[in-house]
């Protein structure tokens, strides 16, 4: 007798650079949700997201226009590109659950001009029909553009409260999507296997979930939208 097929899931991640295209301050938003409603993502995980207040119109056009309609942001420092302020988000088909907000030490690093922003993770439940699923969106500091590198021993802290926090929450199914800022996925320390992986971005998953396609889609950011769909076991 054949055996029904496996549950999918398809995880994004994106940095929409605030919205940010190159003209004044157009947030991008209408292209943002273009090309969510052309993924059939279940799960996106977002950094740089424009927020004015506490509010991001672009969440909340996400949430109206497309199937993720269940959002959750992180507001985590000043905006670079746009007016107003820019953090992480993470939208979802199911609700989100169980969401917790973390802001990650700032080593206060500053070169040419520039200074580190408070960087931070997200992380939430969601409650499939088969399955009970931990999601995560992690922004890290660029220590690149301050001559430095990720894996030095005076950013340990950093990371290893960021597995602390992921690991709190873990399940047996579990995923998180980010801007890492490094290829180092090792600096985390978790039982997280990457499968979609470049210099800056990965989703990371458990092993109780398998990579069956990849897809890479380039974008008006600096970062393309990397998406991995899974077979749960």
């Amino acid at each position: 007798m054949n055996q029904p097929p496996a549950p999918r899931l398809r995880v994004g991640t994106w940095n929409v650079r605030e919205g940010w295209k190159g003209e004044g301050d157009d947030t991008g938003t209408h292209d943002v949700v273009r090309l969510i409603q052309d993924l059939d993502l279940d799960v996106l995980a977002l950094q740089e997201v424009p927020f004015q207040g506490g509010r991001s119109p672009m969440l909340e056009s996400i949430a109206r226009q497309t199937p993720l309609r269940h959002v959750a942001g992180h507001v985590l420092s000043q905006a670079m590109h746009v007016a107003g302020s820019a953090g992480i988000a993470l939208a979802a088909r199911l609700p989100l659950d169980n969401v917790d907000r973390v802001i990650l030490p700032n080593p206060e690093l500053a070169a040419d001009g520039l200074r580190s922003f408070d960087k931070g993770l997200m992380t939430a439940w969601l409650a499939g029909e088969d399955h009970r699923i931990a999601v995560g969106c992690l922004h890290m500091v660029p220590f690149r553009r301050f001559g430095r590198r990720a894996e030095e021993p005076a950013f340990g802290h950093i990371w290893n409260r960021a597995a602390k926090e992921i690991e709190r929450v873990m399940l047996p199914l579990t995923f998180v999507g980010g801007d890492f800022n490094t290829p180092r996925r090792d600096l985390l320390d978790l039982p997280l296997e990457p499968a979609h992986s470049t210099a800056r971005d990965a989703v990371l998953h458990s092993r109780a979930a398998r990579p069956v396609a990849l897809k890479t889609v380039e974008t008006f950011s600096d970062h393309p939208v990397h998406v991995v769909e899974f077979a749960l076991a």
